[in-house]
């Protein structure tokens, strides 16, 4: 009996022992043997794993793996410590984090990891996505501008007269973020203009919003508050930053289900008094996939109910795809939308709109003779019809109200690709075609032309078709990162249809001087280990 009860106690004693030794010197996965050989590599830990398994791929101990991922972390510790935690890539980053969550039972029994740990996961937590802790100042421009055969308040053609103004806008803004996860905004506004007989002025909240910033994903946030909604090259949804700029009382939903993959979902309001009398919602969203640098595509859809003139039911929905694509130095965009909706229309009740447009751009940036140009081109194009030509539907008309795009030109001659009016006339849907070249004349002063011929698609009877042909130059010197300074001189040839219309062929001249400027104060946050 004796004898029995020793046996048993020994055979289990060795299992204990077998147990506990293979909790230990478990194998681990062959990827992450590789992995880890690799970081000892790059920081020149002072231990490596055996060739076999690190080359061959065999898999390793999970006592050796464990003592290699040490020697990384204290050279990584070493590195964040002289360079602050921003010097550590973001993917790098992860891959440390999950071979430590790998790891962490080994690296526990490892003499001097304690000491460390606190430090590690505070290197290892997902970094803040801002690195100050508040930043208080003030942006905008100050403007002076001139225009011939043009009245600048609203943009219309006036044969021979001729007016000056000068025109600011100012914004104070403070951005605090208080902990790692909010972000909280505030930006006034001061717009206005004045000169001869124009004079107005308005001072009011421009930004004023909180957004929560997921702490368990990268790039999950909930904004809500007053905010601008931009998105692309601002050919649909943009901000009017060259005046007084657009805003909505908004709720903004970011979700990123996949690492190159975020989806805006966003609702909100018109915000007055920034809307140029614009009532009504917008609502949608937008999706973007990076596919590498300057390759992606974006899909997006919203319901504008906006107009200055608002009638129940009246919306209309746009459809759109954006596709970039970057070869070397030359840079490609398409952007094809569809829009249906309802339209207003007091005499046959509501209409069903159905309209289309778009753009497609290319841009080549080279060195000539040790300075830098580009080159660019592009076509753009607004559905029409001869009906909204005549005044009787426009449900076949494109429009982008809120855009903020140079494709219709600097001057607002054109405002959108809906077309224009002038008298008593309306071209009913556009097609744009542009030319220009820019030159970096020296690291702080660059220079660019650019013309754009415009061409309607429908017009009354017995008018022309052709718009004119504008023509912009603009010389912009950096004076810092802070403040810039930027001279322009447009002019257009105006085209057969404004003769046709007004009974003028004067040309419309522009020119203006302005300086832009973003004077702030920040409070830097210490970097980990200062």
């Amino acid at each position: 009996m004796k004898r029995i009860v020793i046996g048993i106690a020994a055979a289990f004693a060795l299992c204990s022992a077998s147990w506990a030794m293979g909790a230990d010197d478990a194998r681990t996965e062959p990827g992450t043997c590789r992995q880890i050989a690799e970081l000892t590599r790059k920081y020149d830990s002072g231990r490596a794993l055996p060739g076999d398994m690190a080359v061959d791929g065999r898999p390793c101990l999970r006592s050796e793996a464990a003592d290699c991922l040490f020697g990384v972390l204290e050279k990584v510790l070493a590195k964040c410590r002289s360079e602050g935690k921003e010097a550590l890539e973001p993917e790098e980053r992860a891959l440390i984090l999950r071979l430590r969550e790998e790891l962490d039972a080994e690296l526990e029994s490892r003499h001097g990891y304690h000491t460390l740990r606190d430090e590690v996961e505070a290197m290892l937590a997902k970094p803040d996505l801002y690195d100050y802790e508040y930043r208080v100042g003030v942006n905008g421009f100050v403007r002076g501008e001139g225009a011939g055969s043009f009245r600048l308040p609203d943009f219309s053609q006036a044969p021979g007269h001729a007016e000056g103004r000068f025109l600011y806008r100012v914004k104070p803004y403070l951005f605090w973020h208080p902990v790692a996860w909010l972000d909280l905004h505030a930006e006034g506004q001061g717009y206005g203009f004045s000169g001869g007989s124009q004079d107005y002025g308005k001072i009011s909240l421009y930004q004023g919003f909180a957004e929560i910033l997921c702490p368990l994903r990268d790039g999950n946030s909930l904004k809500a508050g007053r905010q601008e909604l931009v998105y692309g090259s601002s050919f649909m949804l943009g901000s009017d930053s060259f005046y007084k700029g657009l805003v909505y009382d908004a709720v903004r939903l970011r979700i990123t289900p996949l690492a190159p993959l975020t989806v805006d979902i966003f609702g909100g309001w018109y915000a007055s008094p920034w809307s140029d009398g614009t009532e009504g919602g917008l609502a949608g969203g937008y999706a973007t996939w990076n596919i590498s640098d300057g390759t992606g595509l974006e899909f997006y859809g919203f319901r504008d109910s906006g107009s200055a003139e608002r009638h129940d039911g009246e919306h209309r929905n746009s459809f759109g795809v954006r596709a970039t694509a970057k070869f070397g130095p030359v840079s490609c965009e398409v952007e094809p939308v569809w829009q249906t909706g309802r339209l207003f229309n007091g005499v046959d009740a509501n209409e069903s709109i159905r309209a289309w447009g778009g753009h497609a751009d290319i841009m080549i940036d080279t060195d000539l003779g040790g300075i830098g140009n580009h080159f660019f081109a592009g076509a753009a194009y607004g559905s029409g019809s001869r009906d909204a030509a005549l005044g009787v539907s426009g449900r076949k008309e494109f429009l982008n109200q809120a855009t903020d795009s140079s494709l219709t030109g600097d001057m607002n001659v054109v405002g959108d690709l809906s077309g224009l009016d002038v008298g008593d006339y309306h071209a009913s849907g556009l097609q744009i075609y542009t030319l220009g070249w820019g030159v970096d004349l020296t690291r702080d002063l660059s220079l660019t032309a650019t013309g754009r011929y415009f061409l309607a698609n429908y017009v009354p009877d017995g008018l022309s078709r052709r718009i004119g042909l504008e023509t912009d130059f603009t010389l912009t010197y950096a004076i810092s990162d802070a403040l810039s300074i930027i001279a322009g001189y447009d002019r257009f040839f105006t085209g057969r249809f404004f003769s046709d219309a007004s009974g003028s062929n004067d040309d419309i001249h522009y020119g203006y001087l302005m300086f832009q400027f973003d004077l702030s104060h920040t409070k830097p946050k210490k970097a980990l280990g200062k």
